[in-house]
């Protein structure tokens, strides 16, 4: 679990796209009903087929920091901005 180095809360975001160099890919698919469903694609650390169409809506902290090296987060608790390369 990854804690605010700040306040220690847990009750963060993360932001994998703050650079512009995202290994998420988001986009929103229209469903049956005309309503538009966020879908999000990447690679993860425990896929065996690492062709980044894995299911990343739910990742694990170690997702994370296999993707992305300069993962950047931001704490609603305290408002701190974290760098992942100091957690």
């Amino acid at each position: 679990m990854i804690k605010c180095t700040e306040c220690q809360s847990t009750n963060l975001e993360y932001l994998p796209d703050v650079d512009g160099q995202s290994w998420v890919r988001h986009y929103y698919e229209q469903t049956q009903d005309g309503k538009w469903k966020l879908v999000a694609k990447g690679d993860r650390a425990t896929s065996k087929d690492l062709n980044g169409e894995d299911d990343v809506s739910l990742i694990a902290a170690r997702d994370i920091f296999y993707n992305d090296s300069m993962s950047f987060f931001y704490c609603r608790d305290c408002t701190s901005e974290l760098d992942g390369r100091h957690l």
